[in-house]
């Protein structure tokens, strides 16, 4: 059987029957891929070693239905070296990625950028900015884009002295004045976030505006990369954390 070869990330792993994983990998030709690596479970094989996360690699599937078969693996690069808060961060956006991407649709865009957020991460960058500017890039390629240029009832320009409320599949809404509760931010702030221009306030905005409708898509079931990171500020976690996620 002849298989194809992409480059792709492992962005989970899990046990599957008695010797296998069963693969979510993020590839730059197909996007999501779901797929099958038979018989390397138990085993001292390179391609154990090699199917984890945070690696570029070249893998070789085969298969006509959407769940493939691993036929190869071989790295295209060193692995990224996340610690701490920035691995915290990398599991967050594998899980997001995962569980929200539709099956074998490229979105090459979002894979070039997935590449730079785990350099800058590894860089040890500041991590608000990494993830806020990731996710609003994931929801637009879902589909949920957000404007940030104009009022959604009256189609005018978002103004920077003014006040606006932000309402999930529709958009910003003036407000007469300014209220003291979370869904209440400033025009400069909502422009600034176009802009890519982060600042405390353009970091609080945008995590609201991109939790609430990422939570939308993700209904009730927890994200584990989250329970995580809580847990890692009352107990000491496990040395391979990675693991962790592959349950």
């Amino acid at each position: 059987m002849s298989s194809t070869a992409l480059a792709g990330f492992i962005l989970h792993r899990r046990p599957y029957r008695e010797t296998s994983f069963l693969l979510d990998i993020f590839s730059l030709e197909w996007g999501l891929v779901s797929a099958v690596g038979k018989g390397i479970r138990g085993s001292k094989s390179d391609k154990k070693s090699l199917l984890q996360p945070f690696q570029l690699l070249l893998l070789g599937l085969a298969g006509r239905h959407e769940l493939k078969n691993l036929q190869q693996v071989e790295a295209l690069g060193s692995s990224y070296k996340l610690e701490g808060n920035y691995l915290f961060s990398a599991m967050y956006i594998n899980e997001l990625l995962s569980r929200l991407l539709a099956k074998e649709i490229p979105q090459p865009e979002l894979f070039n950028l997935y590449q730079t957020t785990l350099k800058a991460l590894a860089d040890k960058q500041t991590i608000e900015p990494q993830l806020r500017q990731f996710e609003l890039s994931l929801l637009a390629d879902l589909g949920y884009g957000i404007d940030f240029l104009y009022d959604t009832n009256t189609g005018q320009e978002i103004e920077p002295f003014s006040y606006y409320s932000f309402i999930h599949e529709q958009g910003w809404i003036r407000l007469k004045q300014h209220y003291g509760d979370n869904n209440c931010f400033s025009g400069q702030s909502i422009m600034q976030i176009n802009d890519l221009a982060w600042t405390p306030a353009s970091l609080h905005c945008a995590k609201y505006i991109s939790r609430l409708t990422l939570a939308k898509l993700l209904g009730d079931k927890p994200l584990k990369s989250r329970e995580l990171f809580k847990q890692s500020w009352t107990t000491q976690l496990p040395n391979n954390v990675e693991n962790t996620l592959n349950e």
